[in-house]
């Protein structure tokens, strides 16, 4: 049957709140365009996203398994026994002491006993000291008991004692997974005033742990942190008489620890203020021409406002962006500058997110108003402020991929520091990266020097969005580098499906429709964002990192301006040092504009390629793209959290690395080859 629209007008005001909408075809499109788009989702879709939820859980009980014990084989009334969790780690895994130290959750344990029944404190066992690039924790490896002294009434009912515990962990390994189960036990009654017959009692042993944590050494378990270097590579020492160079204390060329507190954060504004020129920031440039062409004419004030309203939205990212780091290390979670980008579900938002930005940037949000309408202006106004905002965190979001000389070590220092000095390191520089659009809008003035808006100035904005959309592109083959290529397809539908929605509610309403007929338009544009969220987002595994970071990856080596780039393991670099070869590691992400800058004009140009040939250099590759805590335990060894990062380690000297900055150039690389010397083997 044929939708006219009065037929839509009719049926949508009787059964909904008598609307009158004026326009064609939006339900049948909308019906059809999901149709479509249901035939070609790939299977996943109906994956139920319960069961990815208790198949996560049955992952996380195979690391961690649980065991009730007890000292006693009986319960006599009124007697006094221990009663204890053991938990069983599997190879690698860990979970937590009641002091976690600087990350991790400490185990905790309900216990529901029968009436009458009363228990004391948890009594813990010695822990082990995890000392993971700075980052100190305790807890326990392979096996330990958590017990605690049960007092059983005068009288108690005869038969079987059942006796609960409900117990909440983290274990961590490569990933820290939360982990939750609730086992019991059975005892049966005996008389009273009888002696129990002994249970496990030699479990309990150990069991009351006084000491201080500060104490504690670390045993042999100094790299096993968070997200230990062996989970990653399932290696420990492996250098014969050395151990792994993760497990030394390096000589660093260009080691900034003996500076003084402050130079960090100065440090920190000055790499923020930098930042503002790297690659990784070129779409966000953009956006910031077009907001300043856009105030040349503007009233003083509010160009004031303006500026000081971007730098909020530029501030409070880097506030919020603090906080993350801080909830993902008390988690037991070892992240780094940009770690963002290491999450599909991100990358995939960060998209969206620019993708809509580069269709309003091709007129498709334009409106046309009569002259005379307060109300819309005042409106105008308004979004003019929230709009200022929101540019200035998807400017900090949009820079944090990449660092900028001046910004590493800052960093780097902040992620080993407090909380409050963390916290700090990130405003400063923050405050460093909005300082030039501070200063100019503070003086308005100096906006003169600006071109005038002008009709050129809407074609301008026009090719800005194909900016923009060669950043969904880059967005994308992240994407793809780090799920594989089945996922840029499933990723591309669902944006072509938002960019549908959005067209929907840009045509069909405008600032002059009732609220009426934009939830109408709104809600319908809703279902089909969501139906496409739903179908090639949410259901698969691999883009809701529900799936291991390294499922199906197989690392092999590239070949690249006639180098051969050899994938980064510990042990290969374990091996390389211990064979006194001249080592050339680049610390890079597919998500890292300023690493495939460096990688393109000078890592591949021609007289780095000579020298490292001459110098029979070997050259190693950490992709830090996904994941990875080897690498990110590396990173920390030389005071870094982010990527780009170039080490050369010299035949015969690999615990005295030589450190290159953030941007480099040919020769300067060849110069510190040249300082390195040739393998000697």
């Amino acid at each position: 049957m044929r939708w006219t629209t009065d037929r839509l007008i009719r049926t949508l005001g009787e059964k909904f709140m008598n609307i009158k909408l004026k326009t064609k075809c939006i339900l049948p499109l909308a019906f059809l365009f999901l149709a479509v788009f249901a035939v070609m989702a790939p299977d996943p879709i109906f994956q139920s996203m319960h069961s990815q939820v208790h198949a996560a859980q049955a992952e996380s009980d195979k690391h961690t398994s649980l065991r009730m014990v007890a000292d006693v084989k009986e319960v006599v009334p009124g007697s006094t026994f221990m009663l204890g969790v053991e938990l069983t780690m599997q190879p690698g895994w860990h979970t937590y002491y009641k002091e976690s130290g600087d990350a991790g959750m400490p185990t905790s344990i309900e216990w529901v006993l029968p009436a009458g029944y009363k228990h004391g404190e948890l009594l813990w066992q010695k822990p082990h000291k995890f000392d993971d690039g700075g980052i100190v924790t305790y807890g326990y490896a392979d096996k330990t008991v958590i017990a605690v002294k049960v007092t059983a009434p005068d009288v108690i009912s005869e038969g079987e004692q059942k006796l609960v515990a409900k117990v909440k962990w983290l274990e961590c390994k490569e990933l820290c997974i939360p982990g939750s189960g609730e086992i019991s036990m059975v005892l049966p009654a005996g008389k009273k005033g009888s002696t129990p017959a002994p249970g496990d009692a030699d479990l309990f042993k150990d069991s009351g742990f006084t000491g201080k944590v500060s104490d504690l050494t670390t045993e042999g378990h100094g790299t096993a942190g968070s997200d230990t270097a062996s989970a990653g590579s399932g290696t420990a020492a492996t250098m014969s008489g050395t151990g792994s160079i993760l497990d030394q204390n390096l000589k660093v060329a260009d080691s900034e620890g003996t500076m003084p507190f402050y130079m960090y954060f100065l440090l920190a504004i000055v790499g923020g203020f930098i930042l503002n020129f790297m690659p990784c920031v070129l779409p966000v440039i953009a956006i910031k021409i077009i907001s300043l062409m856009e105030q040349v004419n503007d009233d003083p004030g509010r160009v004031r406002m303006q500026g000081l309203t971007f730098a909020a939205g530029i501030l409070t990212s880097f506030l919020v962006l603090g906080g993350i780091v801080l909830a993902a290390r008390s988690a037991g979670q070892t992240v780094g500058w940009g770690f963002q980008m290491q999450y599909p579900p991100f990358v995939i938002a960060m998209s969206t997110i620019i993708m809509v930005f580069s269709l309003s940037l091709f007129g498709l949000f334009y409106v046309t108003v009569a002259p005379g309408q307060d109300q819309i202006d005042k409106l105008a106004s308004k979004e003019g402020y929230t709009g200022t905002f929101f540019k200035g965190v998807l400017a900090t979001v949009l820079s944090t991929p990449c660092t900028a000389p001046a910004l590493g070590p800052a960093v780097g220092f902040a992620f080993s520091q407090p909380p409050i000095t963390i916290l700090g390191i990130f405003e400063a520089v923050g405050f460093g990266m909005s300082l030039p659009y501070l200063l100019l809008t503070i003086n308005p003035k100096w906006l003169r020097f600006i071109p005038k808006p002008g009709v050129w100035m809407e074609k301008f904005k026009e090719s800005m969005g194909f900016v923009l959309l060669a950043t969904v592109v880059w967005l994308l083959g992240v994407v793809g580098a780090q799920v594989g290529a089945s996922a840029v397809m499933s990723v591309g539908f669902f944006l072509t499906g938002v960019a549908f929605a959005v067209w929907v509610t840009a045509r069909f309403t405008d600032l002059t429709s009732s609220s009426s007929r934009k939830a109408v338009v709104w809600s319908i544009s809703g279902v089909i964002a969501a139906a496409c969220l739903y179908f090639f987002v949410l259901s698969r595994p691999d883009l809701m990192g529900t799936q291991a970071a390294d499922a199906g990856v197989t690392k092999t080596a590239v070949t690249e301006a006639g180098i051969t780039w050899l994938p980064f393991s510990i042990e290969d670099l374990d091996k390389n040092i211990a064979a006194n070869k001249t080592i050339l590691l680049d610390f890079t992400a597919d998500w890292c504009l300023t690493c495939k800058v460096n990688e393109r004009t000078v890592l591949d140009s021609a007289p780095v390629v000579e020298q490292l040939k001459a110098l029979n250099v070997v050259t190693m590759k950490a992709d830090w793209t996904r994941r990875d805590a080897t690498i990110s335990k590396l990173l920390a060894k030389f005071q870094r959290s982010g990527v780009p990062l170039y080490v050369v380690f010299p035949a015969g000297k690999g615990s005295s690395p030589i450190v290159l900055p953030e941007v480099i150039t040919p020769s300067l690389v060849v110069d510190k080859l040249k300082e390195a010397g040739p393998s000697k083997s």
